[in-house]
């Protein structure tokens, strides 16, 4: 349980009408049973953490703020929902219903475990569609598909084995998005062995001059906007890193790892096609905040501009 009351910075005074936020067992009393006691409210504090670090440094709106209760009551209804059925189940005592423990609990795993936790739309997770914004070309038919159906919108980005282009490491994914508060768009560039190398090297200048005007907001160095690629093609047939400057040496990937260790395909796990590619982004909290066509920078440069604040240096 903690408060925040009128919160002011160097940026301003933050003018929301909701100037005290409740977390934890404030919020959300229940039963010991399904041992979700600290997990929610660790989950409550880092959507709210994030959130205000944001605001205090001037990276984002104060309206950002409203997201807070707009996510995270749903889930605190949902947990109380659970813990009565876990409570009941357990009243029952020594009996063949009983026996069915692992079962039963199984049925709440991923919600325990916060991966199947997904935030509606708002300001900070864009509508539906952009979720359903189609490959080029093709105009809203039936058998045009998503670009990326194996994520969620509000949802956090599942993880999958990688390869670092620069080291030839296998890695998570996962491992690339360090909670430093910074946002991140991944650029799912497809196979670069073909010639769309060069449109995919036009799309990076466009991303970096989006990502510059963001510079300097709540970070010493570097852009609030980190950029990502993953590419599909093999990593030792890709060329993308200067000697002359190791900025993205951490930060450019290949679907490669199952040629060197037993995995699934992170481009089939994702759901995202080799020929057209993808963008997204992704809040500071691994949430997966918009999904997009490849070369649409103009979308997502409109979403982005909806809640964080320009540079003015």
């Amino acid at each position: 349980m903690f408060f925040v009351f009128a919160i002011e910075s160097q940026h301003g005074l933050v003018t929301d009408k909701t100037r005290i936020f409740l977390a934890g067992d404030a919020v959300h009393t229940h039963s010991p049973t399904m041992g979700q006691g600290m997990n929610v409210s660790m989950q409550d504090a880092y959507n709210l953490g994030w959130k205000l670090g944001s605001v205090l440094t001037g990276i984002s709106d104060p309206s950002i703020l409203s997201t807070y209760s707009s996510e995270r009551r749903p889930i605190a209804v949902e947990l109380l929902e659970l813990d009565k059925k876990v409570s009941e189940f357990y009243t029952k005592g020594p009996s063949d219903a009983s026996m069915e423990y692992q079962s039963f609990r199984d049925q709440f795993s991923r919600f325990s475990s916060g991966v199947s936790v997904t935030y509606g739309p708002s300001c900070v997770v864009a509508g539906s569609t952009a979720a359903n914004s189609m490959a080029k070309g093709c105009d809203g038919a039936p058998q045009c598909h998503s670009v990326a159906t194996g994520m969620t919108l509000g949802q956090r980005m599942p993880s999958y084995k990688v390869v670092r282009q620069a080291d030839l490491r296998v890695v998570q994914f996962s491992e690339a998005l360090a909670s430093n508060g910074r946002w991140r768009v991944v650029v799912f560039a497809g196979d670069l062995t073909s010639s769309r190398l060069r449109v995919v090297q036009d799309l990076g200048v466009a991303l970096e001059k989006l990502a510059r005007g963001y510079k300097g907001l709540g970070h010493a160095r570097g852009s609030s906007i980190e950029l990502i690629l993953l590419h599909s093609g093999p990593r030792a047939s890709t060329d993308l890193l200067d000697p002359q400057d190791d900025r993205h040496y951490g930060k450019i990937f290949s679907d490669d790892a199952c040629q060197f260790e037993p995995c699934e395909s992170a481009y089939e796990e994702y759901g995202v096609s080799k020929e057209h590619g993808c963008l997204v982004i992704l809040r500071p909290d691994q949430h997966v905040s918009y999904l997009g066509p490849l070369e649409d920078v103009g979308s997502v440069r409109a979403f982005l501009t909806g809640f964080m604040n320009l540079s003015d240096r």
